[in-house]
């Protein structure tokens, strides 16, 4: 049970860590790309449903290490999503990508607990992973997605040649999602 706990704190101290750098990123003067911001704005609120929900399993919720938890992330995840201060002055393509990977690594934390509460049986909890998982794969695509439209944006001054550019880029790196190559053993 131990191990749940660690992962259900670990998870719910990461969630809150990364909404608050969404949050930041929404109100950032560079992103103003309508795609990234719908992007943002689901992110978040994905987050606070997570939060929220994972929340109610407080008989897994350690107050008193939350503290230690939430420093010791805080420092892991500062490297990868950014300090709060230079997010205002990434370009989008940055910060998407800094997502981008936050989110992968909350793709591995749901799977965990997942795990973890199958152990543990407790159905309830491994539901609960088990969508937020769902959900978190769905932005991670939807990252993916968008990133070549940011990233052409961002580099071309002809906007008609911008989105060319970018449904091309999308259309060829989505191949690499495909059901066929996914399959492919590495």
């Amino acid at each position: 049970m131990n191990k749940l706990n660690t992962y259900t704190n670990d998870l719910l101290t990461y969630n809150n860590h990364f909404q608050s750098v969404v949050r930041s990123q929404k109100t950032s003067d560079n992103v103003s790309n309508t795609k990234a911001v719908d992007l943002l704005h689901n992110i978040d609120i994905a987050l606070t449903n997570q939060i929220n929900d994972l929340e109610k399993f407080d008989d897994l919720i350690d107050d008193s290490k939350t503290g230690a938890i939430k420093d010791k992330l805080a420092s892991a995840f500062g490297s990868i999503a950014g300090n709060l201060d230079s997010i205002r002055k990434d370009p989008v393509s940055k910060i998407l990508r800094d997502d981008y990977t936050a989110l992968s690594m909350l793709a591995s934390g749901y799977t965990m607990l997942h795990t973890a509460a199958l152990v543990n049986e407790r159905e309830d909890l491994a539901e609960y992973a088990q969508n937020s998982l769902s959900r978190i794969a769905q932005l991670i695509t939807k990252t993916s997605q968008i990133m070549p439209y940011v990233v052409a944006e961002e580099l071309s001054d002809d906007s008609t040649k911008a989105l060319e550019i970018a449904e091309k880029s999308l259309k060829e790196t989505q191949k690499a999602w495909s059901v066929e190559n996914t399959m492919i053993e590495a």
